[in-house]
């Protein structure tokens, strides 16, 4: 099962964007809508907007831009509208955002899980945020409070990915994976979200088409899920490189089961 990210950076241009992968890879069947503030469309207009699509679609919902009371508003409107998933997350502090107190994904996901009836909820998982033991905890902690599983942030390094992996053992899990291009990108990757790339990483699109496969491999080995996040490379140049790439056409354009079929309630 696979996601892709796109930015919804214009209504017309994510639809659009959205319709032509699902067509040239059908094995991609849900929609990672991510919520940024400086951009006109938000992710749950927009996920309303793209509910017709033959994807599962998931926004992000901020929930340190909202009172708990305003985001379940908001969570209930989703789920009024068809849309099937949401993904929980605390949300990085924007410039203009000021230093007050703000629920977190815990808060949210705490209160909305009990007040949802359809919508799904998920969490992230950041690998590289802290202390691995810490961020475990904290994921053991939202799935308590109510997150159906997990989307990781993305991973590097295969065997770091697997370790991740075997922790998280019986959880659905969407690993995430991206591609970074540039040494002046794996820098800010560096120094924004403390990654810790393994020696060797070839910071090209060729390169890192390579990794992906081999980490949709290692998620396929688990039973797992993967969440594709083209951030700074155009989806389909992205995928269509993936594709080119050892087993990588069939992983993302092999034949599959209907999109919106439920997940295993055992997971």
């Amino acid at each position: 099962m696979l996601s892709i990210e796109l930015v919804p950076r214009a209504l017309d241009q994510l639809l659009d964007q959205a319709e032509q992968v699902v067509a040239a890879f059908p094995e991609i069947s849900w929609l990672n809508i991510p919520d940024i503030k400086r951009l006109p469309v938000r992710s749950h207009d927009a996920a309303v907007a793209a509910v017709h699509l033959p994807l599962r679609v998931i926004p992000h919902v901020r929930a340190r831009d909202r009172s708990l009371d305003e985001s379940v508003e908001l969570l209930l409107r989703l789920e009024q509208a068809g849309v099937p998933e949401a993904l929980i997350i605390t949300g990085d502090r924007f410039e203009m955002d000021p230093e007050t107190p703000h629920p977190t994904s815990l808060d949210l996901l705490r209160r909305a899980s009990k007040e949802l009836t359809t919508l799904r909820l998920w969490a992230g998982f950041d690998p590289y945020r802290g202390e691995l033991g810490a961020e475990l905890d904290y994921a053991w902690a939202k799935l308590e409070a109510g997150a159906y599983g997990l989307f990781t942030q993305p991973f590097f390094d295969l065997e770091f990915a697997e370790k991740c992996l075997k922790e998280l053992e019986g959880v659905a899990t969407f690993l995430g994976i991206t591609p970074v291009t540039s040494e002046k990108s794996a820098r800010y990757w560096e120094r924004a979200n403390r990654v810790v790339f393994p020696p060797g990483f070839e910071a090209t699109l060729e390169g890192c088409a390579r990794l992906t496969v081999e980490l949709l491999e290692l998620v396929q080995t688990y039973g797992q899920r993967a969440y594709l996040m083209p951030i700074t490379v155009e989806p389909l140049t992205y995928l269509r490189a993936v594709a080119a790439c050892g087993d990588g056409e069939r992983l993302l354009a092999g034949r599959q089961a209907p999109r919106q079929e439920n997940l295993p309630v055992d997971l």
